[in-house]
């Protein structure tokens, strides 16, 4: 951020400074603004209008009751009727101070009048009856498109603040039937925020409430299918137990049995020894099924805990504000 002289008298005519450096000392520090003194300071010369109101303070702030004009005289609607206008201004050419142009031979110099400046002029608002705000301003069009000829109030400065001690701040649009000219407001106007005057990227807000709705419908879908997995994983275990520990009549035993008279099921029932290899096998997996069936409970735990705290208005993760609603 540049810095500037807090006191700056540069741009002061030079019959100003001379006259300020004249003054006594006592009378000197009077014109410095000290404890609420008239401060000496460069101002430009508004352009007066003979149609207009010109109000004006001691230090470079005005307002100008007349009729629309954004910039030089004859721009705007300012020969038309219904076109009435309040321009207040805080700092014109605030960026560029000058009271006077000096002549080519820099040997005399002459009143530098101004006309409004929307760019350079430091703080403004501008309530105006018939005006194209978009195009004055130079803003992005956004969805709303460029407003023309309609009635409009802008407010432009370095930084901006709206505040409300109580009762709260609202944006409203479309709180009447018609507008100022009569017509029918046939749509509802949207409310955008364009950050940079940037509109390439533009999207919709995302309302919170309908939002959770989609997202419970996913973490739904989640518990569903974890507990889908936690069924196979159960069935899966009792198969694979099944399969390891598997036994089958053997007509062989069973005839040895039989010959040695002692019947079929002599020799173990007369049925085959479990296959060592699939109780080995099976033993391995028996402990990583158990993992995943402890990781599906765990997980549908999560989802519960998830769907709680991110989608239900008590949740210390859930995405609305407590303090700002949108339609």
């Amino acid at each position: 951020m540049a810095l500037i002289d807090a006191f700056n008298t540069s741009a002061l005519s030079e019959t100003q400074k001379r006259d300020l450096n004249l003054l006594p000392t006592e009378a000197s520090v009077t014109k410095r603004g000290i404890q609420g003194d008239v401060l000496i300071e460069p101002k430009p010369n508004p352009i007066k209008r003979k149609g207009s109101k010109l109000i004006q303070g001691t230090n470079n702030a005005d307002i100008t009751i007349g009729t629309d004009q954004p910039g030089e005289i004859g721009s705007g609607y300012g020969s038309q009727t219904g076109a009435g206008a309040i321009d207040l201004v805080a700092g014109r050419m605030s960026s560029d101070i000058r009271t006077q142009i000096e002549n080519k031979r820099g040997l005399k110099s002459t009143p530098l009048y101004v006309d409004n400046n929307l760019s350079l002029d430091a703080s403004r608002i501008t309530i105006a009856q018939k005006t194209d705000v978009d195009a004055n301003f130079a803003l992005a069009d956004g969805m709303s498109g460029d407003t023309k000829a309609k009635a409009a109030i802008a407010l432009k400065s370095d930084s901006i603040r709206i505040m409300s001690r109580d009762g709260g701040v609202k944006i409203l649009t479309r709180t009447d039937k018609t507008n100022s000219l009569g017509s029918k407001s046939i749509s509802i106007p949207r409310i955008e925020m364009i950050a940079g005057n940037q509109d390439r990227n533009i999207q919709p807000s995302t309302k919170s409430s309908k939002n959770n709705v989609v997202v419970r419908d996913v973490l739904n879908r989640l518990d569903e299918l974890n507990s889908s997995l936690d069924s196979f994983i159960t069935s899966q275990i009792e198969f694979n137990n099944q399969v390891a520990s598997h036994t089958h009549s053997s007509p062989m035993l069973m005839s040895v049995g039989t010959a040695a008279g002692g019947g079929p099921g002599m020799i173990n029932g007369g049925k085959v020894l479990p296959s060592g290899g699939l109780m080995s096998g099976g033993s391995k997996v028996y402990g990583m099924e158990m993992i995943s069936k402890f990781d599906s409970i765990i997980n549908k735990l999560k989802v519960s805990i998830l769907q709680l705290n991110g989608t239900e208005v008590f949740g210390e993760k859930q995405s609305g504000s407590k303090s700002t609603f949108t339609t």
